[in-house]
């Protein structure tokens, strides 16, 4: 087996992995079901749910096959950037550099985003299309 498809396997098992766990704890949270705002706790939940869904690029990409159509993969990816821009922005207070949380996680998911966008804008071939979107 190619050590490149290792690696994004193992990647991808370990960002599903950490998905799901994070949707087990805000689901089954008992403090914040009363605590917090119910439409930001479901908007949470139904990012994590898009996100789960959208790891599924990486083994797409990883493994060249093809999962939903590509004009979902265009949604997925374009709704994700959003969403995390908009957790930059109005979470951070565009304190990028100096929150060191999220200067992590955006470490550890740039290669989800890069395996995302050359799954849904580079494989073509897979698509049976041939547009440069």
């Amino acid at each position: 087996m190619n050590k490149k498809i290792v690696l994004w396997e193992v990647y991808f098992w370990f960002i599903f992995i950490c998905f799901i766990s994070v949707l087990g704890f805000l689901i089954f949270d008992e403090e914040d079901i009363f605590l917090t705002n119910n439409y930001s706790r479901m908007f949470d939940i139904f990012f994590l749910m898009v996100i789960i869904v959208s790891s599924f690029g990486i083994r797409g990409y990883t493994y060249k096959k093809k999962y939903f159509s590509k004009e979902i993969w265009i949604f997925f990816f374009f709704l994700i950037l959003v969403d995390s821009i908009n957790y930059l922005f109005f979470e951070y207070n565009y304190v990028f550099l100096k929150n060191t949380s999220y200067l992590f996680f955006s470490i550890v998911l740039f290669p989800w985003y890069f395996a995302l966008y050359k799954y849904t804008f580079k494989m073509n071939e897979l698509w049976g299309t041939y547009h440069n979107y």
